[in-house]
This record gives structure tokens, sequence and C-alpha cells, in this order.
């Protein structure tokens, strides 16, 4: 499996409450194309500013959002704010409940290059798009679902990826959700890219979760 090349690291600056900004900065430094600058408070977050090198800023509404509006008025850069602002556009915003997977598709948007597109077998998957399409270039639909699945699975570059972790990174922590929901999403992404679902090849079961098996398009 020829490796996908390591994409620029971009440095987020990241001002959320305690438990929030533990969070996400343990699930964004899984991802080597970002970089973590947390912030306890818009007084922290002032003074990483300005100290340069930040690429995007992302802030809690709740704790950030005097902060945001700021930054967006001197910040040349992305400003993503988490819940929705009190005054209406006053910020680009991800209303909550979100998901990661829709967070990580926000700030790979903000990135004016083209989304990384990987090859599996004969389909081509653009994660940042949600987009698969076969060797005739043909859009294939999937479901939320089963698209944010792959592009955890794609982002991983061949690493095992645990059920336990796409559980949590796919659904949160909701306790109705079972290993078996997981299962059978995977299940179906199968019987999409695989020639033989019962024979996988590309989408493997591994002892603790699942890999892709994948290289870059040309």
């Amino acid at each position: 499996m020829t490796e996908a090349p390591t994409p620029r690291k971009r440095n987020i600056l990241l001002l959320a409450g305690a438990g929030l900004r533990a969070s996400l900065t343990e699930q964004l430094a899984r991802y080597p194309e970002f970089a973590v600058a947390p912030a306890a408070s818009a007084q922290e977050a002032t003074r990483l500013l300005a100290e340069g090198g930040c690429d995007i800023v992302l802030a809690e509404a709740e704790i950030g959002e005097a902060f945001a509006r700021a930054a967006s008025q001197r910040f040349h850069g992305p400003v993503l704010l988490i819940g929705a602002p009190s005054i209406p556009d006053a910020c680009d915003y991800i209303a909550r409940p979100f998901r990661f997977a829709h967070l990580l598709a926000r700030l790979r948007a903000t990135d004016e290059r083209e989304p990384p597109i990987v090859a599996i077998g004969d389909f081509r998957y653009r994660p940042g798009a949600f987009e698969l399409t076969d060797a005739a270039q043909r859009r294939l639909p999937l479901t939320e679902k089963e698209a944010e699945i792959l592009t955890r699975l794609a982002a991983a570059r061949g690493a095992v990826v645990t059920k336990d972790m796409l559980l949590r990174e796919v659904w949160g922590y909701h306790p109705t959700v079972t290993t078996r929901t997981l299962e059978t999403h995977v299940s179906r992404l199968r019987r999409k890219i695989e020639t033989d679902p019962a024979e996988a090849r590309l989408l493997l079961t591994e002892k603790n979760g699942y890999r892709l098996v994948f290289s870059p398009a040309r």
C-alpha cells in the first residue's frame, strides 16, 4: 500500500470550556493535518492570536463569542463559532448538537486547496465533500453515517480505527447505539465498495475495529 502524503499542518486556536477543550484537543490530535493551541480564556486566546502562526480560530459561543467577533475583524483566517451566535450573521458557526465528523469537515473546508482524494479499489473518495465515485465517475449515494465512517477510516491512513472510537466520533455517546449498529453500517458500506462483501478486501475487520485499504488517487 502506498502511503498518502502528509498534508500541511494547520494551526487551530481553540477557545472553549474545559470539557469541550479537552475533548476536541484529544480528537484533533489524531489528525496530522492539524495542531491545536488550546486557550481557557479570552485573554489567553487574544495573547495566542497576537503571537501569530494561527490558521483557524475555533471558539465556543458560551465563553468565546465576543472574542470570535473581535478576531474576525482583525484576523484574516477563518473564524468558526461552536454554537449559534447571539447576533445573527455575526460569525460563521456550527450549530449544537454537532458531531465531530461534521466539525472536521467544516475545518477542512476552510482550506482553499482541493480536499484530498483517496482511492479505494476502483472507487475514489473525497473526504471533505463526503463524495464517493466509481471507476466511471458516477457518484454513489452514501448515508450520513456511512460517509462519516468512511471519512474516519480514510483519515487513519490504513491504521485500525477501533469500534469504540467510531461509535464515539460518529454517534457521540448516545446510550442506545451499540456495536451492532456500527456493524450494520459497515456491512452496507461493503455492499457498495466490495466485489464480494463476504470476502472483504478493502474494508477489513480487525480484532478490535476496522481499517481501510487505500492508496492516493492519481
